[in-house]
């Protein structure tokens, strides 16, 4: 018999009901500490709503947005990340202001225009691809970009990223954009079946877009994403957040960016490991079309965040130039960037390849 139960058998049944209670007390003490220190060890994840301009994921470097939750890095830098999707940047944007989600992936001119116009105080934060890879896709009859005058071309919205850029583009390759009807059609896949269907005549289209529809019938790429980047090169879109969320949550941002950074480096070197979880999300994406997608873009991987301010400059620069940013007040590439949570992470984890250069000292 051990010290305790000896005590508790010779004392009187009240004192011995005493006893009882201060160990069961002790015990629930102990239990309760042990719960504590538990808790303490593991911290509940941060919660942070991710919200995405467009849906579904694309066949791009900028699928690391949602392929990251989906391999847990956004887990193992203790983040609950919600996937909200949006049919276009505005409603992103409108999600934004109104506080429903905390980081949106908007259009860089998008994102200028809210700033310049003080309509809502935000900053770029980092970037998930490069480029969008865009390409313009028309139907089989038409011969050349100048063709394209009189016909039907849809566009997510007017005034869209993809709008404004092959604006841009056709001018630049001989067409008169104020000759072609523009027709706000909506999201990338819907634009591809409006011209599969020949409702519409052309369109812009990442390649991720064009590969799940390439094989039909009556289309054909009538400007290569190559030809286009050269006509309009530019950093498209970016990963934003409002100065409030800024304030409230750099925690979670710089969480945010490590697992962004960290992803981009694991699908930079690892073409299966990509093409593996991006036909498992697109299972419409053909694996070999994913494989050849990959060696296309294989230095575009946002792996030290695609901030680099002199690529952010000359982006800026072209929107104010190329009129997409006509009658809004010019602003400097600072008033609309933050640096520190992609500086942090650097600081961290070192600056990786030859590629995605910060253009800064990270000290």
């Amino acid at each position: 018999m051990n010290g305790a139960a000896t005590i508790l058998a010779r004392a009187p049944a009240r004192r011995r009901t005493m006893a009882r209670v201060i160990l069961i007390t002790v015990s629930l003490l102990s239990l309760s500490f042990d719960l504590g220190a538990a808790a303490e060890a593991k911290p509940r994840a941060l919660k942070l709503r991710l919200g995405l301009g467009s849906t579904p994921a694309p066949a791009l470097p900028n699928s690391v947005l949602w392929l990251a939750r989906d391999l847990g890095f956004y887990k193992r830098e203790g983040l609950d990340v919600e996937l909200i999707e949006f049919n276009g940047t505005p409603i992103a944007i409108a999600a934004m202001i109104a506080g429903e989600i905390d980081v949106g992936n908007i259009g860089t001119s998008d994102l200028i225009r809210l700033v310049a116009t003080k309509r809502q105080p935000m900053s770029a934060i980092h970037s998930p691809d490069a480029r969008l890879y865009f390409l313009i896709a028309a139907r089989d009859d038409v011969a050349s970009v100048s063709a394209l005058e009189g016909k039907q071309f849809g566009v997510a919205r007017i005034g869209s990223v993809d709008h404004s850029m092959s604006t841009i583009a056709l001018k630049a390759l001989g067409a008169d954009p104020a000759k072609i009807s523009m027709i706000a059609i909506g999201s990338p896949s819907t634009r591809a079946q409006a011209l599969v269907a020949g409702r519409i005549d052309a369109t812009t289209l990442s390649i991720g877009s064009w590969v799940t529809i390439r094989k039909e019938a009556g289309i054909k790429v009538l400007v290569d994403h190559d030809v286009y980047f050269d006509t309009a090169t530019v950093v498209q879109k970016v990963n934003a957040a409002t100065m409030k969320v800024i304030q409230e949550k750099p925690e979670h941002l710089r969480r945010l960016t490590a697992a962004i950074l960290k992803a981009s480096r694991y699908f930079a070197e690892n073409q299966e490991a990509w093409v593996d979880a991006m036909v498992k999300r697109r299972p419409d994406v053909d694996r070999k079309d994913a494989a050849n997608l990959w060696a296309g873009f294989k230095a575009a991987w946002a792996v030290n965040g695609l901030l680099n301010l002199d690529a952010y400059k000359k982006s800026g620069d072209f929107f104010y130039q190329s009129g997409s940013l006509d009658k809004v007040p010019k602003i400097d590439v600072a008033e609309w960037t933050e640096t520190r949570f992609v500086d942090d992470v650097l600081k961290e984890i070192g600056v990786f390849g030859n590629f995605d250069r910060p253009g800064r000292a990270i000290k």
